[in-house]
């Protein structure tokens, strides 16, 4: 694989992250009707696992699974159609990824704030070609900077992506598990939020049991 084929895999959880919080648009009502929790989605944690790793998430996230029963196919449609998308495109785009938890609160001023995680093979980039690739997908970089976490090294690239009228502030934790790279994603549209959170995933990220 070129060194510019690991750069362009290493932010595709990225893109998702933007493509699947447009899916996530709905209005204040419906925001304001989902889930029981008391709006603070950093405020305690659960632990979840996939592709190798562990950390703790915010209570009450819960896992988008394209295969779900219970989401109203009347739902699926609008979400689908909100991106230029079919239902089965949506079910193909969510399956792309180990994991995609969304808060169970609903969406934020009309944005679904979501974690995902994607392992793919390669080697870590280093840190101008990370920050070049985010530069190339819209995204400002606002800093690069490495932690040593559970799980192993890894790059954490904090960045702000317009999408629409919205603008992401995403948290990406790269982590290099040698011969593959693992992607966990924190995307919300609280600059504050994305920070706890992800503080969160990186101060507790480890290799799953």
């Amino acid at each position: 694989m070129s060194r510019s084929s690991r750069v362009h895999r290493a932010v595709v959880p990225v893109l998702l992250a933007a493509v699947l919080a447009l899916a996530g648009c709905g209005s204040d009502e419906q925001a304001q009707g989902s889930g029981d929790g008391d709006g603070s989605s950093a405020s305690a944690a659960n632990e979840v696992s996939a592709a190798g790793v562990a950390f703790e998430a915010p209570e009450g996230w819960k896992s988008l699974d394209p295969n779900d029963a219970e989401i109203p196919k009347s739902e699926k449609a609008n979400l689908a159609e909100g991106l230029g998308l079919t239902p089965e495109q949506l079910d193909q785009t969510i399956s792309g990824v180990d994991l995609f938890l969304v808060d169970g609160d609903g969406p934020q001023d009309g944005f679904l704030s979501n974690i995902n995680v994607l392992a793919q093979q390669g080697a870590l980039p280093d840190d101008a070609a990370l920050e070049s690739q985010f530069a190339a997908i819209g995204a400002e970089v606002l800093e690069v900077s490495h932690s040593e976490t559970g799980a192993g090294d890894a790059a954490v690239v904090e960045y702000t992506l317009p999408v629409a009228d919205r603008t992401i502030e995403g948290v990406s934790y790269l982590v290099d598990l040698g011969e593959e790279i693992v992607t966990v994603t924190v995307s919300t549209p609280d600059r504050g939020e994305s920070d706890e959170i992800g503080d969160t995933v990186g101060d507790t990220l480890t290799t799953a049991s």
